[in-house]
């Protein structure tokens, strides 16, 4: 029978301070590289360090281990107020004063999480981790006081550990959801931060800089709150000048059309650069990359999609911001791709200043279109695949097609309409009641097809990004957590 090194750490209480950077967001779950931080500083406070290291470089050697936690929500946001250290010249303590903000995570059950790695036949260095566990005293901030108790398992006892299991996806490339976790090298690199941090303070010489933690690697951790959700990479667009390019939303398939088209010179086989170890690159190109389908691939392809600038009332809904989405299994074909488009300047049919792409990471715009939620609603109209002669029972027809072309099979309820769910953002209609052009421009063989603002809320929460529809390809149907 299969046995695991479990260790587990208790909180006493419910609350957990630790941040993936040092302005936020929250880390959820605590990641391995933060357990190992602070058995290593344990450990050290104990005198223990030295005896312990050989089984601590073996830990992080380990690969990634599951993580069980208890289901955890949001606490409210806190701003004290502290002496900045740095502010000596000032003595009065009120006007040297600096914000320190906490972004506590309320663990909604007992305020504990269990580490679990499978052990092989060499498991001779788990009894230094189990002593190395049983120093901690704290694991997030210094205020999270914790203690924590390890031991070996058998695959039996796994399955009684109560919790959301988090799973590490060591192949998948995100943006977020990622955990920091341990490598070989870790260990050293934390002694050198910590021999940086008492070196510091020299008689007759400036203050010196504390090293930065740099030895770690970065995995995506998948739960059934935070299910993987399709591989996609983010670029801003910009002026010559490096100031923000800002594009009609009514006009989003122009852009959607420049990203394809750089995208296809970029990887074309003469003059391009392809990924490597492909059996056929110029059909790759032709149809993975320029969507030219004839169904030998599946209708498998890369997404052009401008994003609308949405999340607050006073969001102007304007085109700040491509994505490009890649079907799952594709990622790294996707770096690839954005790689080779970051810097790249566009061009636009006709002549004319085009936006340079810039690869960005994330930001709150981002978030509403990435996060993981059951409740979704459309920032661009649905373009469904026929027209619903207005009919209700042939709309909700045609709309549960368009889910399942667009391989979403969860279950969820749904409601429709004209109207946008964003502020500023366009109607459904393509022509008033006048007859005039209204909304969205859109490619011919879109132009005639219905389309509609709709709410999706399902069962279990679901990873975005999320594109629905006929037009899902270049833009239309892509949704954003409401706000």
């Amino acid at each position: 029978m299969s046995s695991f090194l479990l260790i587990t750490v208790r909180w006493l209480d419910d609350r957990y301070h630790g941040l993936l950077g040092r302005d936020g967001p929250p880390e959820w779950p605590p990641s391995p590289y933060r357990l190992l931080q602070a058995m290593v500083a344990g450990a050290a406070r104990a005198g223990k360090l030295d005896g312990l290291a050989d089984s601590l470089r073996w830990l992080e050697r380990l690969d990634p281990p599951i993580i069980i936690a208890p289901p955890a929500g949001a606490g409210q946001i806190i701003t004290r107020f502290v002496p900045n250290n740095d502010g000596d010249k000032k003595p009065d303590r009120q006007n040297r004063l600096t914000g320190k903000t906490s972004y506590p995570t309320i663990m909604l059950n007992t305020p504990e999480v269990h580490y679990l790695w499978p052990l092989n036949d060499s498991v001779s260095q788990a009894d230094g981790v189990i002593d190395a566990a049983r120093c901690i005293i704290c694991l997030g901030w210094g205020i999270d006081m914790a203690y924590a108790d390890a031991r070996k398992i058998n695959e039996s006892e796994v399955g009684k550990i109560p919790g959301i299991r988090w799973y590490p996806k060591s192949g998948v490339l995100r943006d977020d959801g990622l955990l920091r976790v341990p490598k070989d090298g870790t260990l050293d690199d934390l002694l050198t931060m910590h021999q940086s941090a008492l070196n510091r303070i020299e008689h007759g010489k400036p203050l010196k800089v504390v090293e930065k933690p740099q030895v770690f690697d970065a995995v995506f951790y998948s739960s059934s709150g935070r299910p993987l959700g399709r591989p996609y990479a983010i670029f801003a667009l910009r002026h010559t000048d490096g100031e923000p390019f800002s594009h009609p939303q009514c006009k989003l398939i122009h852009i959607a059309g420049m990203v394809r088209n750089a995208a296809i010179k970029a990887m074309e086989v003469k003059n391009g650069f392809p990924p490597p170890g492909l059996e056929d690159p110029a059909h790759w190109v032709e149809n993975f990359v320029a969507g030219h389908r004839n169904g030998r691939d599946g209708h498998q392809q890369f997404s052009y999609i401008p994003l609308p600038s949405i999340g607050n009332q006073h969001a102007d809904a304007l085109i700040r911001r491509v994505m490009i989405l890649a079907p799952h299994g594709c990622e790294s074909h996707l770096r690839h791709l954005a790689e080779q488009l970051d810097g790249c300047q566009m061009q636009r049919e006709g002549g004319g200043a085009a936006p340079i792409l810039e690869r960005v990471r994330g930001d709150g715009v981002i978030h509403q279109y990435t996060q993981c939620s059951t409740a979704w609603a459309t920032v661009t109209p649905i373009i469904l695949p026929g027209h619903d002669d207005h009919k209700p029972a042939k709309t909700k027809k045609l709309l549960l097609a368009a889910l399942r072309q667009s391989g979403i099979e969860q279950p969820c309820e749904f409601t429709w309409g004209a109207v946008p769910n964003f502020p500023h953002c366009l109607s459904a209609y393509s022509r008033d009641r006048q007859g005039r052009p209204i909304g969205y421009f859109r490619p011919d063989h879109l132009r005639l097809l219905t389309a509609v603002h709709a709410r999706i809320t399902f069962t279990d929460p679901f990873a975005g990004p999320l594109a629905i529809g006929a037009g899902r390809h270049c833009g239309f149907g892509i949704c954003a957590v409401p706000i």
